[in-house]
């Protein structure tokens, strides 16, 4: 799965990740039935076999952050915010606390575990998921003695809900075949298309495009295809579009998100308040050396 936000790539590898998506923000898309508990995660928890960090490249334009599960995560130019996002499975808005450094200075992150710890892909996807955000925490204590809180709050989030006319999503009941563009959804300026993908993974993409917590309420339980078009609310964006040209050249006339959503997937938000999960920073440092 691919987000190309602005001028920012997060890329997650796994060939089962659109399912896992109910857990990921797919667990939260923000908010929590049940929090976690309100600890600072002091128990052992499993550690790459290999991991640097390193300051960003001076003038480095965006940022890449690649998840593997299963062998490591990889992050080019990236900021601690950015990392904690992908360690703690949460979007920025739910991160508080913290220097001005967090959120502004860049590091490049290599961290990975022995070939023998890989196996397949395919296989256990979800604990490998798990296992890999529990890795990327750890190395997030040790080199920044990064401690958080996790507390719940009430926020305004958007409900995703079936229209009155119904959904008008394609659905995908079978695995893609050989040679087809990978499951998930793959977000550009202005443009989303969703692959074999679940409403649950929609809901996270669009808790990101919104800085919102978005709640998966539609009660579809399949995997499904689509195509999606929008003009930002921004009136342009500098990153390319899914087919490489300037999205906002070609939808400058075209509906808001909330409108596209209704017309074109049948789908509505519908802005309510709900506990939603954040993460407070108690304590953070400057990387220790490699």
């Amino acid at each position: 799965m691919r987000r190309m936000d602005h001028n920012r790539t997060l890329l997650f590898r796994a060939a089962a990740l659109a399912p896992v998506a109910m857990h990921f923000s797919f667990a939260t898309s923000g908010a929590l039935e049940n929090p976690a508990p309100q600890n600072n995660e002091t128990a052992k928890s499993p550690e790459f076999d290999v991991a640097t960090i390193k300051p960003g490249k001076p003038g480095a334009q965006g940022s890449t952050f690649s998840f593997t599960p299963g062998e490591g995560v990889e992050v080019t130019n990236g900021t601690l915010k950015g990392i904690i996002e992908m360690a703690y499975d949460v979007r920025d808005f739910q991160i508080t606390g913290g220097p001005a450094w967090t959120d502004s200075q860049m590091f490049d992150i290599a961290a990975k575990n022995a070939a023998s710890d890989t196996g397949s892909q395919a296989d256990n996807s979800t604990a490998r998921i798990e296992d890999t955000r529990l890795r990327l925490q750890a190395l997030l204590r040790q080199r920044f003695q990064l401690k958080i809180r996790r507390e719940m709050k009430e926020l305004p989030v958007y409900v995703l809900e079936v229209g009155k006319k119904g959904p008008k999503l394609l659905e995908n009941s079978a695995a893609n075949p050989a040679g087809a563009a990978p499951a998930g959804i793959n977000a550009g300026c202005g443009q989303m298309t969703g692959t074999n993908t679940s409403t649950a993974n929609l809901a996270y993409k669009l808790s990101r495009l919104l800085d919102r917590s978005v709640l998966d309420r539609t009660g579809l339980t399949g995997n499904y295809d689509f195509q999606l078009s929008w003009t930002p609310d921004s009136g342009g964006c500098s990153a390319p579009s899914l087919g490489g040209s300037s999205a906002s050249a070609g939808a400058a006339d075209g509906p808001s998100l909330f409108t596209a959503l209704k017309e074109q997937l049948g789908l509505m938000l519908v802005s309510q308040k709900a506990p939603v999960e954040v993460l407070v920073i108690e304590q953070v440092e400057q990387p220790s050396p490699n």
